[in-house]
């Protein structure tokens, strides 16, 4: 049994005694299941042409990118106690949500402890700037989570850390018709009788607990 989970995976195939192939570029193995924890639209690219109807399922379960900004403040409070708060696109299109960092982990707030939140930025704001030709800078990122700190916390005051990372296409969308989605890939796998289990956060959640 093999796990995709983020090995470099060239392709699939399978062999006549049904097992599997997997080409890793300059090798290859063998297993007699596998079980893919990678995006459904990477796993339809290594899909061999026996799977087929599998592989156009799992081809349109899309997903989105996200920004994630951790801010650092010296002598700063938050106004709020929590875990944090999430951004209706109503209020603001380029927020999807504020972690309070310091209130879940205060242990790691350093000495003197500083004050620290994670800022996630993403939604349609973020599609439709890639979709616009504008480059996706770490600047804009920091600058843009800096102004919702200071807009929904009032940390005006610049922070003494940032960290920038762009995870792209990191969070799956269940759009409408994506439990049918599912059920039509279960059904191929049985009626194929295909070794293979589909698992991660393209299926049946997208969190941690799913």
């Amino acid at each position: 049994m093999i796990v995709l989970s983020g090995q470099p995976v060239c392709g699939l195939s399978l062999q006549p005694e049904g097992r599997w192939k997997v080409s890793l570029g300059d090798s290859s193995l063998e297993a007699d299941h596998i079980i893919s924890a990678i995006p459904a639209s990477e796993l339809s690219k290594l899909l061999p042409a026996e799977a087929a109807p599998l592989a156009r399922i799992l081809s349109t379960i899309k997903a989105v990118s996200v920004a994630v900004v951790n801010l650092q403040y010296r002598g700063a409070c938050l106004p709020v106690q929590g875990f944090g708060h999430l951004v209706p696109s109503s209020e603001d299109p380029t927020v999807l949500g504020i972690v309070y960092d310091s209130v879940a982990f205060p242990e790691q707030d350093g000495n003197p402890p500083s004050l620290r939140v994670t800022v996630m930025l993403g939604g349609y704001w973020l599609q439709k700037l890639k979709a616009a030709g504008h480059q996706l800078s770490p600047e804009l990122f920091q600058q843009q989570a800096q102004e919702a700190a200071a807009t929904q916390l009032g940390l005006k005051e610049p922070p003494s850390h940032c960290l920038v990372h762009l995870h792209k296409n990191c969070i799956p969308q269940y759009t409408i018709g994506h439990w049918q989605k599912l059920d039509s890939a279960m059904q191929f796998l049985t009626a194929q009788r295909l070794p293979l289990t589909l698992a991660g956060a393209s299926y049946e959640g997208v969190a941690v607990n799913d």
